[in-house]
């Protein structure tokens, strides 16, 4: 974990006397250098959906039996908000079949309510919280790889491209030179000019796109308009 901003953290169970005493817990740990753990609370998966609407939430507690709706359920809604939130699972004595299947649906951690101890919330906190940013920093080297590999199948096709539309354009302008030099026509003269100098445009244009080494994408549109269409803006 990267930030030194404290761990916001929110608790949800119905049992209120529950969350009392794991909010004085997580109060008394440093999950961070020189800060300690901001709590929030929610008494139910609804309210819990609300405070994540509102707030940055970095880990939950998450009760697995509670009225209107199973932790297992909410469990899904959340990480649908966000996929990096680190939740630890909260489940009865003999219950770790659920924790099993809380973890195979994005769980990174569990306890057992009624054997918590502070040193095994802290344990379950920070475990949960160094796998969301293990799994991030994966996925952050997954795209910079699949970018890396975008951006080198592009050059090398835009430069096979310039090299086979640039030899054509070359034939064009050398035919051109040559039709300039025996022309006699002034009209024909002031036309073929300006063929031979589009043309020069053109042949120096795919000379500099052969020396492109990487690009990058732009909205075609203003940020305002409503499109995702990009288009490819070269650098040299």
């Amino acid at each position: 974990m990267h930030t030194t901003s404290p761990v916001q953290i929110l608790i949800v169970d119905d049992d209120a006397h529950f969350r009392a005493a794991q909010k004085r817990n997580l109060h008394r740990m440093n999950l961070r250098p020189e800060s300690r753990a901001q709590v929030l609370e929610a008494s139910s998966g609804k309210e819990a959906m609300e405070v994540l609407k509102r707030q940055n939430v970095d880990c939950i507690l998450l009760d697995h039996n509670m009225p209107g709706g199973s932790g297992m359920n909410w469990l899904k809604h959340f990480l649908g908000i966000n996929s990096n939130l680190a939740i630890v699972m909260l489940t009865g004595q003999g219950s770790e079949q659920l924790a099993v299947e809380a973890m195979k649906n994005g769980a990174m951690d569990y306890l057992v309510k009624g054997a918590i101890s502070r040193d095994d919330l802290e344990r379950a906190v920070l475990n949960a919280l160094e796998k969301v940013e293990l799994h991030r920093t994966i996925n952050l080297q997954q795209e910079q790889l699949l970018d890396a590999e975008r951006q080198r199948v592009m050059i090398e096709s835009l430069g096979t491209a310039c090299h086979h539309i640039g030899q054509p354009a070359t034939v064009i302008s050398a035919y051109l030179q040559l039709m300039q030099a025996q022309e006699t026509d002034a009209g024909m003269q002031e036309m073929i000019a300006s063929c031979l100098q589009a043309s020069e445009t053109m042949v120096n244009l795919l000379q500099q796109l052969q020396h492109v080494s990487k690009y990058r994408t732009t909205p075609y549109l203003p940020a305002n308009e409503q499109d995702s269409t990009q288009i490819i803006n070269i650098e040299p």
